[in-house]
This record gives structure tokens, C-alpha cells and sequence, in this order.
């Protein structure tokens, strides 16, 4: 799930230079179909997606890479420090939206589109450390993580405002909270003195994992928020509001 929230990319234009119509569906604001539109556009740029889009510097979406992620978590006598590198996101390409809505207008931007999907597979590398009390572990290796039935609402709040003669928007926060169905993850520690630890913190994770998502899912937000807005800020940025969702009657 850690970059699920990029295919938001699937109805905006990355350069107020090309065509975007030939590459994504263009709705209009004011339409009093747009909702119907954004679900259309969604649906048809996961499809053209996962594989990239060039033109439009577009990375593939299915399987996403991403270069590393640092994570640190404490609570009461449990502290952990992991470095998680070339991780994979795999599965985004069956995501099924149901629905959208939007409120575009000359002084707020805001959107909503439900999903679900049916699996998503985490894979990467890792590094780090753990401790319980006075017990400290170290591991290294590779690990995968699959999640099955999730359902979730990208929810992406923005800004309209005036540079030169064009207005962009300008994405203040991205919130992503998916629920998912069932999680199983799979780690392999490659440190010898270790590895029987693990093993028993991987198999307490998968009976439990409900509890330790929960506890862990502030971590992955804030990360999301910052990738989200960052990546919707580029394209905004670029293509004026008008030509993103055009306004004409």
C-alpha cells in the first residue's frame, strides 16, 4: 500500500504542453456529471498506468518502486529502527473504483474516490533493529507482506491560486485510511544469531496483525501524506486549474 495513493496521477497531465486528452480522460468542473466523469478517468488511467505513461514522465504504477523507507517506532518498552529498501508494490492494476466526488470551484479543490482491491503485495529488502527490554535484535534480509480485500478513500484537499495570468492548485494534504481484509507478511533474516527470534516475532505478527496495524497506521499516513501531496503538487504545478478540469459549459 506504501504508494497506492499515485494513481491519483490518473487524470492529471504532467505538461500544460501536451495533448492530454489522447493519454487521460479531461472532466469538466462544471458539469453535473462530474463525478461519473472522475470515476471513468480513474478506471480508464489505471488501465494505461500500470505500465507508465512517457509523455507525461509517469512512472509504471503496477509493480511501483520505491527506493527506501526509514522507520522508527517506540512504544513503552518496545523500540524499533528499520531501513526498508527497493520495495515493490505489486497489484495496483485490479483496483476497482466505485466512486468519486469532487468539489472544484474558483476558491476550493477538493476530491474523494472510493477503491478496493482485492490484493496488494509488499516486497523489499530491510535492515534494522529491535528491543524489548534489556533483549536487543538485529536483523537483516528480505521480506513480503500480502494484503487481501482492502477498501479505501483517497481524500485530497487543495487550493486554487493565482500565478501570472493562470491559477494552479496548490494540494495542501493527502489522507489515505485503508481497511484491509487480511495481512500475512513473510521475513527472512539472514542473520544467523537471530533468526529464530524473528520467526517467532513474524508468527505473533500474523496473529496479530489487526492490533499492530492499528498501532503502526499513524507511521504509514504521515508517510503517505507527504508522498501524496509532493507527487499531486508536481502536476498542479505544471497544468493550470482550467486545463485540468476545464470550466466551460
Amino acid at each position: 500500500m506504501y504508494q497506492i495513493l499515485l494513481l491519483f496521477c490518473v487524470i492529471y497531465p504532467s505538461n500544460g504542453a501536451i495533448e492530454i486528452s489522447k493519454h487521460l480522460k479531461v472532466c469538466n468542473r462544471n458539469s453535473l456529471d462530474l463525478n461519473d466523469c472522475i470515476v471513468e478517468a480513474v478506471r480508464d488511467g489505471i488501465e494505461k498506468m500500470a505500465t507508465g505513461i512517457e509523455e507525461l514522465d509517469i512512472p509504471p504504477l503496477d509493480p511501483f518502486f520505491q527506493d527506501e523507507l526509514k522507520v522508527e517506532y517506540k512504544n513503552n518498552q518496545i523500540a524499533v529502527k528499520m531501513l526498508i529498501k527497493n520495495i515493490y508494490v505489486e497489484g495496483l492494476k485490479g483496483s476497482t473504483v466505485h466512486d468519486a466526488r469532487v468539489r472544484a470551484d474558483e476558491d476550493n479543490f477538493y476530491m474523494e474516490v472510493d477503491l478496493s482491491a482485492p490484493s496488494i503485495v509488499i516486497r523489499g529488502d530491510f535492515k534494522g533493529e529491535g528491543q524489548y527490554n534489556a533483549l536487543k535484535v538485529k536483523a537483516y534480509g528480505d521480506f513480503n507482506t500480502s494484503m487481501s480485500d482492502l477498501i479505501f478513500t483517497w481524500k485530497l484537499d487543495g487550493v486554487p491560486e493565482k500565478n501570472g495570468t493562470d491559477t494552479y492548485v496548490r494540494i495542501k494534504s493527502f489522507y489515505m485510511r485503508p481497511d484491509v481484509g487480511n495481512m500475512i507478511s513473510h521475513l527472512n533474516n539472514e542473520n544467523p544469531e537471530t533468526r529464530e527470534l524473528t520467526n517467532l516475532g513474524t508468527s505473533f505478527l500474523n496473529q496479530n496483525w489487526r492490533v499492530l496495524y492499528r498501532e503502526l497506521l499513524p507511521y504509514a499516513q504521515s508517510n503517505w501524506d507527504k508522498i501524496g501531496t509532493n507527487v499531486a503538487n508536481k502536476i498542479f504545478s505544471k497544468v493550470p486549474y482550467d486545463q485540468i478540469f476545464p470550466s466551460g459549459t
